[in-house]
């Protein structure tokens, strides 16, 4: 699929939204259990134990897509 010329021509012309979706979604999985890891009663990060794993750190939004979402690298 990402061989095809109309693909690359709609990239260029678009960008590569599944890509920043992708990436997008990410970065709100990450707020979101970075949100859910704090205590409302004490206003305080969850102990470690009882904190939700998260599945990368917590960094701010990009406009531009993380190279590891993108659809035409192996």
């Amino acid at each position: 699929m990402h061989d095809a010329p109309i693909y690359a021509q709609l990239i260029s012309e678009r960008g590569d939204i599944p890509t920043l979706v992708r990436s997008e979604a990410r970065r709100l999985q990450r707020d979101f259990e970075w949100i859910l890891s704090w205590d409302p009663s004490t206003g305080a990060p969850l102990p470690t134990s009882a904190a939700r794993p998260t599945s990368g750190s917590r960094r701010p939004f990009s406009p531009t897509p993380d190279p590891d979402d993108r659809l035409d690298t192996p």
